[in-house]
């Protein structure tokens, strides 16, 4: 196996604790509402804290990355994430889980973009799309693993007891990290950069800003991941159990297939940009599909559990596209400003996600104490404003020009 090859294995089977911690509420947020007495914007706030700590982290952590390299960022940020997920298992308050949620935000908020910034040395530029979507795809089953198994598990030990063993898992995966990977190919005239001064890191993130693409690319930051891990890390599990009155096994049941989708998604989207030679059209084509089933769900009450459960699968599958936003940045800055260029955007895309889950949370507080909608409504009237700011988005982005992989290359 080669070293970028080995890299990239390491990389993506680190990346699905990751994808596990965000997502967990999903399935257990019902059970935590019951256990601790929570309203829906009390597991709004406590399932978004750790996107708002993920994405207040990305600055230091694009320092980090490009000062110190990803393999030390890793390293770090694996034993964070190890004592927030300890902290979790063992939090008995509202505010102890809180806590134990940003700092598993902490934790895992490099083990994205660390790896982006290695495979921008390891491979070409017009193999980052599909090593990204190799990533992104593998790190879904972590997704895949908050779902069903989480639901199963959860019934037979507890919920605490899935946070210790992941926490163990976390252990394991420093070791791997530790053994694997490395900043970048040790070649003649590939060498590490000396170091850059403080001020220097600080004008290289506001060059990154005031990028002319920045704008409209961190509008699809901000919102498309953003309005999918709301749905499918926050409000499927309870819309599930309040309209079809589905337990815990039964909700996994159905978000499994959103979540295979997703990880799917990303081993389909990865290779296409080159296919097709576009990344702009092909983001457009799979925001607009996931815009129709939102708008579907929104717009049609009485859907079976059938219909939704396709219509999630679908949004899984085509969230995949995701990886275009990842080539598409990746493209448009200098490999010196790569680390500070993806955090800069990815504070979009956790910041997007803790924001609507916290406003989710407060709205659907208020709608369902209203008194003035049905339980559905409220929860079809939160898809449809969902549906509108990824409209919104939609149209935003498609100002920018296209960024195609047979000119990178």
């Amino acid at each position: 196996m080669s070293a970028a090859t080995r890299i990239l294995v390491c990389t993506s089977i680190t990346y699905v604790i990751s994808q596990f911690y965000r997502s967990a509420n999903a399935v257990i947020g019902p059970d935590l509402m019951v256990e601790l007495h929570l309203t829906p914007d009390d597991l709004g706030i406590l399932t978004g804290a750790f996107f708002l700590t993920f994405s207040l982290s990305q600055i230091p952590v694009g320092i980090a990355l490009d000062r110190w390299g990803p393999r030390r960022t890793i390293l770090v940020s694996l034993v964070i994430a190890l004592v927030g997920a300890l902290a979790f298992a063992m939090g008995q308050t509202l505010a102890e889980l809180t806590f134990a949620r940003v700092i598993l935000g902490l934790g895992c908020a490099a083990l994205l973009t660390g790896p982006l910034v290695m495979f921008s040395h390891w491979y070409p530029p017009e193999r980052f799309a599909q090593v990204s979507g190799i990533l992104l795809a593998v790190g879904n089953l972590g997704v895949i693993a908050s779902t069903a198994p989480l639901a199963a598990f959860s019934a037979a030990f507890g919920w605490r007891g899935a946070f210790l063993v992941t926490a163990a898992l976390t252990v394991l995966l420093f070791g791997l990290s530790w053994l694997a990977i490395r900043d970048r190919p040790a070649t003649a005239g590939n060498e590490a950069a000396a170091p850059e001064t403080i001020r220097q890191t600080l004008r290289g993130i506001g060059t990154v800003i005031r990028h002319p693409a920045f704008p409209s690319l961190f509008a699809i930051f901000f919102n498309v991941y953003a309005i999918f891990i709301t749905i499918l890390g926050l409000w499927a599990g309870p819309f599930l159990h309040d309209v079809y009155g589905l337990d815990a096994a039964g909700r996994g049941n159905v978000l499994i297939f959103m979540a295979i989708g997703a990880a799917t998604g990303f081993f389909v989207w990865g290779p296409l940009d080159r296919v097709f030679n576009t990344r702009k059209w092909l983001l457009a084509v799979g925001i607009g599909v996931q815009l129709s089933c939102l708008a579907t769900i929104a717009a049609v009450p009485g859907l079976g559990v059938t219909v939704i459960t396709v219509l999630f699968a679908v949004m899984g599958l085509m969230n995949g596209c995701m990886v275009m936003t990842y080539a598409h940045a990746r493209s448009v800055f200098p490999a010196h400003l790569v680390g500070r260029g993806l955090t800069t955007l990815n504070i979009g895309t956790m910041g997007g996600a803790a924001f609507q889950q916290i406003a989710t949370g407060y709205l659907m507080t208020w709608l369902m104490a209203s008194g003035t909608m049905g339980v559905e409504t409220a929860y079809r009237t939160m898809f449809g404003l969902q549906a509108a700011l990824l409209l919104s988005a939609l149209l935003f982005y498609l100002r920018t020009p296209d960024a195609k992989p047979r000119q990178a290359a």
